[in-house]
């Protein structure tokens, strides 16, 4: 007993003598079942780049980011560094089933005041990205490794600079490097309550210029090379008690996937228009709604010449009503169509209709609003209706069928 005593005595003496470590935890996950109307487990509806995401996720996925200070002094100069673990598995997976862990962040910042709040990187991170929460898109997103500084305020919004890159494989499956330096502005006041973000960035590739080990030289395509993204973003506060937000992009060459990673493509002659839209209504504690739309104009280049078309749109809503502080119904609505025109091909016209109903429980709304209030707590009904051009939705369960309904429980929270 003694010595148990003094062996606490001791780890306490310790405990005090130690400053305690201040560790910033934050995150994201998503857990639950879903079944399908045929039975077996549920499969997304989906048509085009992005789902409607209420009731239509048949994964579960989870992140956790911890961050520390590592250095601060009287001037405010402070240094942080930063990871973020992932993980994701499909759902109605059994507890301690063995899952791949991966690494979504891994970087040092630093900050200095007196340069304007400038802050440094280096590493990688979840780069200012911008994203449609319902349909679970992010249409600006170069969060590869790279390095840069960012939010140097200039008095007219804030700049940023940083340069990123990835390896990956040429048409020869040579590899080759992609780097992308990137250029954003974002905060320009235009008028009251509205503001601006340009990002502007080029994708260039850099080849090996020697030779093989058999002595062949590499070889440069001459259909390949880099591509610009441009991004122009209006955002405006105050309205209803939400905001709307309207951007638009343009993107070619290697850069025409408009995403992070090695590009799939690396043709000259690839280029993508895209329009993205959200509006969120907060007018009252007891009803918010998120509306947004899309399109997107994409063109694939063929080596020899000619093009293959594709044209998507997209229109969508998710409504929340609350029926008490802790208890809420919403949904989501959507209509997605796609038309492709493959040179020398036939055209497909695919489209989607998908909704969602989801009695939920979760915490009271806050001042700010109600309908990002999380977790929740949700069963759901979800059903989706499409052509004959979509093919087998649904992970093909529904056979030739042309509508199906999927059931099942989620919670999600991001802290």
């Amino acid at each position: 007993m003694k010595a148990m005593m003094k062996a606490v005595t001791v780890l306490a003496a310790l405990a005090l003598a130690v400053p305690a470590l201040a560790v910033d935890f934050s995150g994201y996950f998503r857990d639950g079942i879903g079944l399908s109307g045929k039975g077996g487990p549920a499969s997304s509806f989906q048509v085009g780049d992005y789902h409607l995401r209420l009731g239509n996720e048949n994964d579960n996925y989870g992140e956790w980011g911890l961050e520390q200070t590592v250095y601060k002094d009287k001037a405010g100069v402070e240094f942080k560094v930063g990871v973020m673990f992932n993980y994701y598995q499909s759902a109605n997976v059994s507890p301690g089933t063995t899952v791949a862990f991966g690494i979504q962040q891994n970087y040092v910042k630093a900050k200095f005041p007196q340069w304007a709040g400038a802050t440094f990187w280096a590493g990688k991170q979840y780069y200012e990205r911008e994203n449609i929460d319902m349909i679970d898109h992010f249409y600006l997103n170069t969060s590869d490794a790279g390095i840069g500084v960012e939010n140097v305020d200039v008095g007219m919004g804030k700049l940023s600079f940083s340069v990123f890159g990835v390896g990956g494989k040429d048409s020869l499956n040579q590899t080759v490097a992609f780097i992308r330096p990137d250029f954003r502005w974002q905060g320009i006041p235009v008028w009251a309550n509205g503001t601006l973000m340009v990002d502007l960035n080029y994708q260039t590739i850099s080849r090996h210029s020697g030779k093989f080990a058999d002595g062949t030289e590499y070889t440069t395509p001459k259909d390949e090379g880099g591509g610009v993204w441009a991004t122009v973003e209006w955002h405006q506060d105050a309205i209803l008690g939400g905001w709307n937000q309207l951007t638009l992009q343009f993107a070619n060459g290697s850069n025409a996937g408009m995403g992070p990673g090695a590009p799939g493509r690396q043709n000259k002659n690839d280029n993508q228009l895209a329009v993205w839209e959200q509006l969120l209504l907060q007018p009252m504690s007891q009803f918010q709604i998120l509306v947004g739309g899309s399109f997107q104009q994409k063109t694939f280049g063929i080596v020899g010449g000619g093009s293959d078309k594709s044209t998507a749109f997209g229109i969508f809503a998710r409504p929340k009503f609350w029926l008490s502080d802790y208890f809420a119904i919403q949904g989501d609505i959507g209509y997605t169509a796609v038309d492709n025109k493959p040179k020398g091909g036939t055209e497909t016209k695919p489209n989607l209709i998908k909704w969602t109903i989801a009695p939920t429980l979760l915490p009271a709304a806050g001042d700010g609003g109600g309908f990002f209030v999380r977790p929740e707590f949700r069963v759901y009904v979800t059903g989706g209706s499409w052509n004959k051009d979509a093919g087998a939705l649904g992970g093909g369960q529904y056979g030739s069928d042309t509508s199906g309904l999927l059931y099942g429980a989620q919670t999600e929270i991001w802290f």
